[in-house]
């Protein structure tokens, strides 16, 4: 038995070092450099496509910490879990279908470049509607949707009305979402990082550190996972190193509330490697670099 447990303390050990040797370096330049005139340094991860898998949804909201969940509209557990969620003080966004490129599968409650102005409008209502306690939202694939300027005006007047926030999940590099939510006043986050598109530890590891790494250089960083339970049992051993880091874990409003739109404004991002053709993620960070702070 103590030889048992002295290997899990070990484990732990090496996993928390592995996490602190990967961004200290970074972490000693980014601090000496700002000389504590930044705001320290902040980590927004969602969780999204909830709602077809009971278990795995279950699994996602006990991770520890503030963590924001994003719910596929008009599945079968999603009004359950988004309750869940809320009742246990974690936010709940909406995790909006929108067309992808690769002609894939969207489910109920999708966005096409087919549909009139009214009736995008209509359906984006509705899956708000069935999505208890949803304080913003977040794209579903749509890789072909948030290209079409058009189709995101419509969006954004509906976000307007509903006074949310938007993520731009970032599945194309040439998406002109946060742009037209900039525009229309709404506030916005931009994807940097997804965890889990190999859902393997070691893919999600490297790629974690990476998000560390973006959260050290530019103060805040946003993250969008998966409730694979390879991401699941990853984030209950990576989430109590961010303290030792002095990384804080805050919601998608949090961050909002914490820096102002002029802190949070991005450049377009430049996506490294190509969106795969499975759920139309990108696989490379898209190292957006943080414009100058402006007071306001």
């Amino acid at each position: 038995m103590l030889k048992h447990i002295g290997r899990v303390i070990f484990k732990r050990i090496a996993f928390s070092l592995s996490l602190f040797c990967g961004v200290f370096l970074l972490s000693t330049q980014a601090y000496s450099e700002s000389a504590f005139a930044e705001p320290s340094p902040v980590l927004a991860i969602i969780i999204d496509d909830i709602g077809d898998n009971r278990q795995q949804g279950l699994a996602a909201i006990n991770l520890p910490g503030a963590i924001s969940y994003a719910f596929l509209p008009h599945t079968p557990y999603s009004v359950e879990l988004a309750k869940l969620a809320h009742s246990q003080g974690k936010e709940v966004m909406l995790h909006a279908p929108m067309e992808n490129k690769a002609g894939l599968r969207l489910g109920p409650g999708a966005m096409t470049r087919d549909l009139s102005g009214s009736q995008l409008k209509k359906i984006l209502h509705e899956d708000f509607d069935v999505i208890p306690h949803a304080v913003g939202m977040n794209n579903h694939m749509g890789s072909l949707l948030t290209e079409d300027r058009e189709k995101m005006q419509q969006v954004m007047t509906v976000m307007q009305q509903r006074k949310m926030f938007f993520l731009d999940s970032v599945t194309t590099s040439k998406t002109v979402a946060w742009k037209v939510a900039r525009e229309y006043g709404i506030p916005y986050l931009v994807r940097d990082v997804f965890l889990d598109n190999e859902p393997n530890w070691q893919a999600i590891h490297e790629q974690f550190k990476r998000a560390l790494k973006i959260a050290m250089q530019q103060r805040h960083a946003v993250l969008i996972g998966h409730p694979y339970p390879e991401t699941v049992a990853y984030l209950e051993k990576a989430l109590p190193v961010l303290d030792q880091l002095g990384i804080r874990l805050v919601s998608a409003s949090e961050l909002l509330r914490q820096r102002s739109q002029h802190q949070l404004m991005l450049a377009q991002p430049s996506v490294v490697d190509p969106c795969d053709t499975r759920e139309g993620h990108c696989a490379g960070e898209p190292m957006a670099a943080r414009l100058p702070a402006i007071a306001e």
